[in-house]
């Protein structure tokens, strides 16, 4: 039993309120409600937030982001025993926390037609459109005050320049403007693009997490003015002082202000009425809380390599792939212990602990911690005494519960492992310290898919994973999982499609890899539209619970490595999972297909990325393609990459929304169901989640709610803004020669023409000009070892990059097998696959140097002729026979050939001598043994290599063919022996 509230600030509530305008509120009332709460039972299941997702894990948590009906009726129940008039402070003031709890802390609520009050989007809405005419007045307004300031160069005020930010990037409250105009860092210059910083007004519990914050795109006009403003003000600026200015400058615009107002409204209005922005889109820009920044990442060229050329190297113990073995207890020995004691060897100690022991991993990982925190410092300071560190690393005590590799490989059982032991913790400050510790552990490729939002507590802000991996960045990870000479050809096949599909079809891992051969669809007519049916399977279920349907269009270079995928497995049944061999272990697949990409994500996007980053990148995309589809804007002005361009041409967004569309314009479509669309293929149930988990930053969306203004849109520039916008005086007469450097449309224009009052151009033009960084652009892109040049032609065959340079005959039998197979047009995938899984593990096995010298000094492999086919070969029995038969077929690769031994003796040769010889050098245990004499002749061994396979498990129609399979599995490895053997 607890209080649902116990733990809220009622000022934090009131504030909240007061600068969102929501309604007057009474900080007693909201306390009233808070402590006299009544007790109710907790839920067990561990929270989500804002769309109905149930946990992969059933465990006891107190916490949770939910408010549901019962909690409701129960609290009224308190209220209406009040016996006075008070009743009707307590209920709004009920009203308010609910407010806050969904906007604010993001809770589940119940649906708005449940609730005993109006809908509170409703009411913003009606205030906003209560500000309709004075609206017009105020865009009208600040248009003639701009075009005063740029002819005149008064002295720029901080209530001018708090409206350009308001009026020209979004509405926001006054409180974020004050903060905005005191803050000399809050805009950001990055190469030839300029932000603005928008801190967060929640502030965060723990002084040692950086503050978040939302990225807004920064127009000239306002970057100018506001650094400006900065350079020569020297004074704090306060909310009363804005205000009054703003006063003063609205009542020059002729708009009243003798009764009381929320400014922001009027904002919104503006944009809402003259940019047409819709409710849900003003929403976004209005409230930086609704989002944050994904950070700035740049990643050391020297580092990346040599991550890179490890990403297949194996850092488990190779049993994982044939047992799963049970955590040991806790180790007696810690030694990231020893590590704090010798802080200045630390350099000596960096490349310790590279392999994860396959019992415990958590000696290694709090090792690892230990050495990163002594080498970076903290998340502010770079270096920690020895004391924090000690703090923050001393917790092997609280590890009560070992951690094994196959279960931080596992999303539930490691999420069932961090359970127990964040559950199993007294205080707080335990609870905080064990929270840094998990993401860490979050970062790391073997344990990446740990989802800490279960641990926060419901009464702060959730915290989020800002992370966006660009399709250029995309084109580099499949080019480096697909290219030799490190993994297997089919794991690398593997891994390459594993990275398109989670990023196209905006999958989860477990989605990824649960995935079947007959939820994959190819439209016949265009092989580059795909439709994945997502579901719940026997290895699990989707988060929700609920199946969906995704559309997509992938890339022609990327859709071939798919199609190519599908059509191996055409044989097989059509329940067999798509990533992987025919009935390979899940844990398998986890270690063989997804951790390699995990690694590459890391080594090319920084250890900040992680493979669920794939979906955030995805679903990204879509957002943009709905958008341009809606908006009907030409890629180009969105985006100045010919990857991002061509995902974003009409033909390609007609295909994805052909579903929907059928084949009717989008302008006669229901366009208020567009965001709902969105969700419900990415799996949500409310946009909310949507726009706070995964579509991080803001400055993206500009060119859609202020269109015409966006960094690559062509628009009509005053003589007098150009000037202030290059760094003019008023009246310079440089400005024709500056503009014939900037565009050559202008350059070629007569006299007359360039003294026209409006010059057409895009403010990306006048940023390359103003900025100049074409250069540091290049040299950004060889520092994470980027090539644009390959990627931006569409000639790119990651198919090519795939089989390699192609060779007489491989030494690795399962790629012969399988590129045998394609040659003959018919890939039997479940027999490759038994003969894979035989081997014990799907690795590259080739044949060795001693075992091909052993080959050659062993007589020819001959195919039988008889019902059931089989290799053989005659050798003598003797010794040095043994040796090189046991080098060569007692290796993992010809495990599923079994053989047996039919010994032929002379009469007049001791039989028990050759027997004798046969069983001690030749055979192991439970092999067939046959003896025969025979009067003449020399005595010799016949060695028969049987196939140990089992019924390939082909799609109906195809069982006819399984005997020709096998027949032609034998009949090349015989080639392939042979060829090995004649050779030299």
């Amino acid at each position: 039993m607890s209080n649902i509230f116990r733990n809220l600030n009622p000022v934090e509530i009131d504030n909240y309120h007061q600068r969102h305008g929501s309604f007057s509120t009474d900080i007693h009332a909201i306390t009233w409600v808070i402590t006299n709460c009544p007790e109710t039972k907790c839920h067990t299941s561990v929270a989500t937030i804002l769309d109905q997702k149930t946990a992969p894990i059933s465990v006891s948590h107190p916490q949770r982001r939910e408010f549901t009906m019962q909690d409701l009726q129960a609290i009224n129940n308190v209220i209406r025993s009040v016996p006075t008039g008070r009743q009707r402070q307590y209920k709004k003031a009920l009203e308010a926390i609910i407010i806050y709890l969904k906007e604010a802390l993001k809770w589940q609520m119940p649906e708005a037609e449940k609730l005993p009050w109006p809908d509170p989007d409703l009411r913003w809405y009606e205030r906003i459109t209560a500000q309709a005419n004075d609206a017009f007045k105020l865009q009208t307004g600040y248009e003639n005050h701009k075009a005063q300031f740029l002819k005149q160069r008064f002295a720029l005020s901080a209530e001018f320049v708090a409206l350009s930010i308001a009026l020209e990037i979004a509405p926001l409250t006054i409180t974020h403007l004050v903060n905005i105009i005191n803050d000399k860092n809050s805009s950001q210059h990055v190469e030839n693009q300029t932000y603005l910083k928008v801190e967060h007004l929640t502030k965060q519990p723990n002084q040692d997490e950086l503050q978040q914050s939302s990225r807004y795109h920064l127009p000239l006009f306002v970057y100018q003015s506001l650094t400006e403003y900065q350079a020569y003000s020297h004074r704090k600026l306060t909310e009363k002082q804005l205000i009054t200015g703003l006063e003063d400058l609205l009542t020059s615009f002729s708009i009243s202000t003798t009764t009381s107002r929320h400014y922001q409204h009027l904002f919104q209005a503006v944009w809402h009425f003259h940019d047409h922005v819709v409710p849900t889109l003003l929403k976004d820009i209005s409230y930086p809380e609704r989002h944050v920044a994904t950070p700035l990442v740049s990643v050391d060229y020297k580092i990346q390599q040599r991550e890179l050329a490890t990403i297949y190297e194996i850092d488990y113990d190779e049993t994982a792939f044939t047992s799963i073995p049970k955590a040991t207890e806790a180790p007696k020995k810690w030694l990231h212990l020893d590590l704090q004691s010798h802080r200045n060897k630390v350099s000596q100690c960096e490349q310790d602990q590279t392999r994860w022991p396959l019992d415990n991993v958590l000696p290694t990982m709090l090792y690892r911690y230990t050495l990163e925190l002594i080498t970076f410092g903290g998340v502010k300071k770079p270096i920690l005494a020895d004391s924090t560190i000690k703090k923050y690393c001393n917790i092997h005590l609280k590890l009560t519960s070992p951690l094994s590799y196959d279960q931080a490989i596992d999303q539930e059982l490691l999420q069932n492992w961090a359970h127990e032991i964040y559950d199993n913790l007294e205080t707080e400050t335990e609870q905080l310290i064990m929270l840094y510790f998990f993401r860490f552990i979050r970062q790391q490729s073997l344990t990446d898919h740990l989802d800490i939002s279960e641990f926060e507590p419901p009464f702060r802000p959730p915290s989020v994973d800002p992370f966006r991996i660009t399709i250029e960045q995309l084109h580099e990870i499949v080019s480096k999982l697909i290219q030799p000479p490190n993994g297997s050809l089919l794991q690398r096949l593997f891994c390459a499609v594993t990275g398109i599909i989670s990023y196209f079809a905006m999958l989860r891992r477990g989605e990824l890899l649960r995935l079947r051969l007959k939820d994959v669809f190819v439209d016949p007519v265009n092989k580059q539209l795909f439709r994945f049916n997502i579901t719940n399977t026997k290895e699990g279920t989707t988060k929700s619970k609920h199946s969906r349907v995704v559309y997509t269009v992938i890339p022609e270079e990327f859709a071939i490595l798919v199609r190519i995928v599908i059509k191996n497995s055409a044989l097989s049944e059509p329940h067999q999972h798509l990533i992987g061999f025919t009935d390979e272990p899940y844990h398998s697949r986890q270690l063989q297909y997804l951790l390699p990409v995990t690694k590459c994500i890391k080594a090319i996007c920084g250890h900040q990325a992680r493979f669920h980053h794939l979906r955030h990148s995805g679903v990204h995309l879509f957002m943009q393609q709905a958008l341009h589809l809606s908006y009907n804007m030409p890629a180009q002005q969105t985006t100045n990459t010919e990857q991002m361009q061509r995902l974003l041409q009409d033909d390609v967004l007609a295909a994805r929304f052909d579903y929907w569309l059928e084949g009717q314009p989008f302008s006669l479509c229901n366009d208020g169901i567009l965001f709902d669309e969105i969700t419900r293929q990415i799996g949500h149930e409310h946009y909310a989640t949507t726009r706070w988990s995964y579509l991080h930053d803001i400055d993206w969306l500009y060119p859609f709610y202020r269109p015409g203004f966006g960094d690559a849109q062509p628009r009509e520039f005053s003589h007098s803004e150009l000037r202030y916008l290059l760094g003019l005086t008023n009246d310079s007469n440089d400005l024709s020669r500056q503009l014939a450097l900037i565009s050559s449309d202008y350059q070629a224009k007569d006299i007359k023409q360039k003294r026209q009052e409006h010059v057409l151009v895009t403010e990306s033009a006048l940023r390359q000009h103003l900025f100049k960084t074409k250069e540091n652009r290049i040299a950004r892109m060889q520092l994470i070892g980027f090539d644009a040049v390959s990627i931006s032609q569409d000639t790119v065959k990651y198919h090519q990059k795939w089989l390699g340079r192609p060779e007489k005959i491989s030494h690795d039998f399962l790629l012969y097998l399988f590129l045998e197979m394609r040659k003959a047009k018919e890939v039997n995938w479940p027999l490759l696959s038994q003969i894979s899984q035989s081997v014990g593990r799907p690795q590259c096995l080739s044949m060795s140097k001693a075992q091909i010298t052993a080959l050659r000094n062993l007589p020819a492999i001959e195919l039988s002729n008889h019902v059931q086919a089989t290799l053989t070969l005659t050798l003598a029995c003797n010794v040095k026979n043994a040796r090189h038969f046991s080098a060569v077929f007692r290796q993992p690769q010809w495990r599923w050939l079994i053989p047996s031994f039919d010994l032929t003796v002379n009469r007049k040769t001791n039989v028990n001598t050759q027997l004798s010889r046969l069983t001690q050098h030749f055979v192991q245990p439970n092999e067939k043994i046959t003896l025969q004499k025979q009067s003449l002749g020399q005595s010799s061994l016949t060695v028969t290599l049987t196939p140990k396979l089992g019924e390939p498990k082909l799609i109906p129609h195809k069982h006819h063919a399984k005997l020709a399979d096998l027949q032609f599995v034998l009949q090349q490895t015989q080639l392939y022996l042979s060829h090995f053997q004649q050779t030299n």
